[in-house]
């Protein structure tokens, strides 16, 4: 990465840490209609963004070509149409819109209606090689459950994101006297949160470190690989069967 284009992300990146730290979204009290949600956003349905990419790019290469690849809480399933770029395989998304559902459909990925919070419904999902939860477990209650449940489905391994909570635009949110902030329509949103380094002891926990490759992306770069957790905003495990 040459100098003046490091310094333009850098100082994107430092415009949106400030803006993280004074900003409060607008809460919507109504029931969350998840469909009208993804209607909104119709016009860049399947389009992914640098977070995605950056995932979908890092899983793609830790995959086999032809393997059965299940998304779990999929959305407009951006990162699968991202990774089916790079590599033939078998696409499912899974996700409890109708709406996203049917998108997907035309696109000839194969989707399976799922709700995240319906301990049945995850029990009766199918085996698959791999099963990709991006921000899932932050919404989960019981998301050491509910990733037991899911290793049993995965025959070759599992990945998982959930953003760094341990990112300076969080510790300098808690400095300035405001909880840091994840959520987009409800602050009821995400029930768990992890830094890097509890990440890895949640994991030693689980008895999942052994198997486990973890990935920072995103926040600062070059600083993300040097301070994980100040300075990079998410994390990305693999855990292999």
């Amino acid at each position: 990465m040459d100098f003046i284009k490091y310094m333009k992300i850098l100082f994107s990146k430092i415009y949106e840490i400030i803006r993280q730290i004074i900003y409060y979204p607008r809460i919507v009290l109504d029931d969350i209609d998840y469909d009208m949600y993804w209607k909104a956003k119709k016009k860049n349905l399947g389009i992914p963004n640098n977070w995605q990419k950056q995932r979908g790019k890092w899983i793609v290469e830790r995959i086999e070509p032809n393997s059965t690849v299940l998304d779990i809480g999929c959305g407009d399933g951006a990162v699968l149409l991202y990774m089916l770029q790079q590599k033939e395989f078998t696409a499912i998304g899974a996700d409890i819109s109708d709406y996203v559902l049917n998108f997907l459909n035309s696109k000839k990925i194969k989707t399976i209606k799922v709700d995240i919070n319906n301990l049945k419904d995850i029990e009766n999902l199918p085996e698959v090689d791999y099963i990709l939860l991006l921000e899932v477990l932050e919404h989960i209650p019981n998301s050491e459950k509910f990733l037991k449940t899911i290793l049993k489905k995965a025959k070759k391994g599992v990945f998982f994101s959930v953003p760094n909570s341990g990112y300076i635009s969080y510790r300098l949110r808690l400095l300035f006297g405001s909880f840091p902030v994840q959520w987009k329509i409800h602050p009821g949103e995400h029930l768990r949160f992890w830094t890097y380094k509890d990440i890895k002891w949640w994991l030693k926990q689980l008895n999942l470190y052994h198997k486990s490759e973890i990935y920072v992306y995103e926040g600062i770069p070059f600083l993300n690989k040097i301070w994980k957790n100040l300075f990079g905003a998410g994390i990305l495990v693999y855990i292999k069967k």
